[in-house]
């Protein structure tokens, strides 16, 4: 059985979170190859992955994530997800932004 702080930790640390963790350092990968420092990852960002592109990343593709950004929906789940991209990134000392471009999808901006 759950406890409450347990719930939440299972919730936060789900697939999403994962998914986008992983998603985001790959992407930071190639930009360090490519001799940047900084990257912008968004719904029609491409990421190769196994030899297959994938599109974008499970928080970038769903609006309720913007919403939730922007406070025009009120979605706790969302809102700690975020926060736990936002949280690992910045302790390995990156500067985590999101944007929008399109007023619909959030997009990442990693810089270092």
């Amino acid at each position: 059985m759950f406890n409450a702080t347990n719930a939440r930790i299972a919730s936060v640390d789900s697939v999403i979170v994962e998914t986008e963790l992983a998603l985001i350092n790959i992407n930071i990968i190639n930009a360090v190859d490519n001799n940047q420092t900084s990257v912008q990852i968004k719904g029609n960002t491409y990421t190769m992955v196994s030899g297959a592109n994938i599109a974008g990343t499970p928080m970038t593709l769903d609006p309720n994530y913007y919403s939730t950004w922007q406070t025009t929906n009120s979605n706790l789940l969302c809102a700690a997800q975020m926060n736990a991209v936002i949280n690992n990134f910045s302790a390995l000392g990156y500067t985590v932004s999101r944007l929008s471009l399109d007023g619909t999808h959030i997009s990442w901006q990693i810089s270092w």
